[in-house]
């Protein structure tokens, strides 16, 4: 293998972890929005506190979240 193809693999290797990384980032975020509303709480607040601090806000909701769900 020269090096050009192993250059074309770790490329294709980090473009295709960051997708998977951003789809992670997208999910929580939309899950995060569901669960805080399913359990009565201001989705919009949760929701910037872990854009900016992913993933120690969806961690931090997870931690301080109430157990019941509001139906």
């Amino acid at each position: 293998m020269g090096a050009d193809t192993v250059g074309a693999v770790f490329l294709l290797v980090v473009v295709v972890l960051a997708l998977l990384i951003m789809a992670l980032y997208i999910a929580s975020l939309v899950w995060l929005y569901r669960d805080s509303h399913a359990r009565g709480k201001t989705g919009c607040m949760w929701l910037l506190i872990a854009f900016f601090t992913w993933p120690f806000g969806v961690l931090a909701y997870f931690l301080l979240r109430d157990q019941t769900v509001t139906l």
